[in-house]
């Protein structure tokens, strides 16, 4: 069934508050349904990666999937965010690359710490969070636009702290990268963290209005919320994921680039396709975009444990991303 927003909201005698608007939103009901395609090929993507590693399940290969997929997963969540207010952020790769910069050159710069390291690169992501922000919710530019643009300035900025691949990331940051708690490796802690803020979000008005922003903002905000702030922050907190994703990448690779971060722009936007959130924004959940991640992660798996040759491993696994996405937009049409 579906809600005319804007006519619930100017019905006479009636008000609707935030809270009980995003909960007559679409979202609101099949948020965990949206999610069920991305569920699905998952379910698939590793019963390939089984059938092809027959120590997929071994405490060794979860760990190594699990750091290689923690930025990925944290990545897609930033897009996540952004995408559910209904805007997107084609910075974020360059973002990534830019903070990657920053963690390997600023202790040879600056003679910086490990600690004032992170701290400087936790402040460029969430500068670089506040622009865009700014930008897309208060001077209501567009956000393919203006992403788009800043994402070249983030671009620019990691070469001139890098014009060659280099430098070297603080060693404790590789070495927690590495460590286990058990069969659980350290790596998961960005992405524990980034899950509970988000779960807590969830319960919190702001998680409700970015939802409601998503689906109809101008609806919003005749009811009173400030979408222009509520987009700010949605930026904000999609950034911070990013600098998590970058200090994952970074801890990893134990050296900067500033084309490392190039490519994960767009598969954060597949990821968050697949995961079943609309690019329209308002629809669709977190659970979704993670699920998404981990079927990019584990489709590159398959493609190597499956001997494709390498002049045919990029488009094989093309392919299979775009199978995936006519598979969830299918199971949307269904669930509509």
């Amino acid at each position: 069934m579906k809600i005319h927003l804007a006519e619930s909201l100017h019905q006479p005698g009636k008000t609707l508050s935030t809270k009980r608007l995003a909960s007559r939103l679409p979202f609101g009901i099949t948020r965990l349904a949206t999610a069920l395609p991305a569920l699905t090929m998952l379910l698939i993507v590793i019963g390939l990666n089984a059938y092809l590693q027959p120590d997929f399940f071994s405490a060794d290969s979860l760990t190594s999937n699990l750091q290689n997929a923690a930025p990925v997963i944290l990545i897609c969540m930033a897009q996540a965010v952004v995408v559910l207010s209904g805007e997107l952020d084609l910075s974020i790769g360059a973002g990534i690359s830019v903070v990657n910069c920053v963690l390997a050159s600023a202790p040879a710069l600056a003679g910086w710490g490990a600690v004032a390291t992170c701290c400087a690169a936790l402040g460029v992501a969430l500068v670089a969070g506040v622009v865009n922000g700014l930008l897309v919710g208060y001077f209501k530019q567009s956000a393919l636009i203006a992403t788009f643009a800043t994402g070249a300035i983030w671009f620019g900025g990691a070469l001139l702290l890098m014009p060659q691949p280099g430098g070297t990331v603080p060693e404790v940051l590789g070495e927690w990268f590495a460590m286990r708690v058990g069969p659980l490796p350290l790596a998961a802690v960005p992405l524990l963290i980034a899950a509970g803020i988000w779960a807590m979000l969830q319960r919190h008005r702001f998680g409700r209005r970015l939802i409601a922003t998503g689906s109809s903002a101008d609806a919003v905000s005749k009811s009173g919320v400030d979408t222009r702030r509520v987009k700010l922050l949605a930026y904000v907190l999609a950034w911070l994921f990013v600098f998590g994703a970058a200090l994952c990448i970074s801890a990893e690779t134990s050296s900067g680039d500033a084309r490392l971060g190039l490519p994960y722009t767009l598969n954060s936007v597949a990821a968050v396709v697949i995961g079943g959130i609309s690019l329209a924004g308002g629809r669709g959940s977190m659970i979704g975009a993670i699920c998404g991640a981990l079927v990019l992660v584990l489709i590159g798996n398959v493609v190597y444990f499956a001997g494709i040759p390498s002049n045919y491993q990029e488009l094989f696994k093309g392919a299979v991303i775009v199978v995936a996405l006519g598979f969830t937009f299918v199971g949307a049409r269904n669930s509509a």
